[in-house]
């Protein structure tokens, strides 16, 4: 082979290589979105800790405040005796708190190497109420861009992303109680 057409060869070589990364990046785009405040919060469908599918869609109207979690998450166990005590607050006037579990089935393993937690043991040691939602394949957690735990969205009655919050936070707490109060007033 001449030097020449070692040199087509390769550059043909790098040419099918960029290629295929960009086409790839382009159909992950919608796989993995960084959803932002102002954005249409991405439709899911997910089954919750009690055996119902619990659909977005079915929540049009309410106000949303959808934490992504895990059990091996220290600050998500932090932050879940806040959220319980804002959804036994605020739930009777309207609002739904979805608490999306991304850990892998118990005995398994998630795709970062974690241990699958006990949900439901989880769930009763802390004496949690709202609806928790189970992702263990972690498509939910995609589909809003969720890069670390915890990360909240608050979603407004018309669907849009109203706040994104990266890490725990006290809920049951002004400034967050506050403008969900707000939010569920309008």
């Amino acid at each position: 082979m001449t030097e020449r057409t070692r040199n087509w060869l390769l550059t043909g070589i790098l040419a099918a290589a960029l290629g295929a990364w960009i086409a790839l990046g382009w159909a992950q785009r919608e796989r993995f979105s960084l959803v932002q405040p102002g954005d249409v919060a991405p439709p899911f469908a997910a089954p919750a800790l009690t055996g119902d599918t619990v659909r977005l869609e079915d929540l049009r109207g309410r106000v949303v405040l959808l934490n992504v979690w895990a059990t091996w998450c220290a600050p998500c166990r932090w932050e879940m005796p806040a959220l319980e005590r804002l959804s036994a607050e605020l739930a009777p006037q309207g609002l739904a708190v979805l608490a999306v579990s991304v850990d892998a089935p118990l005995g398994g393993v998630d795709a970062l190497g974690n241990p699958g937690g006990d949900v439901r043991a989880f769930v009763a040691e802390l004496g949690l109420t709202f609806t928790v939602l189970l992702d263990p394949r972690a498509q939910i957690q995609r589909r809003y861009g969720v890069t670390g735990l915890p990360t909240t969205f608050l979603i407004g009655r018309d669907g849009r992303v109203v706040r994104k919050v990266f890490g725990p936070a006290r809920w049951d707490e002004p400034p967050h109680s506050a403008d969900i109060r707000a939010l569920l007033r309008s």
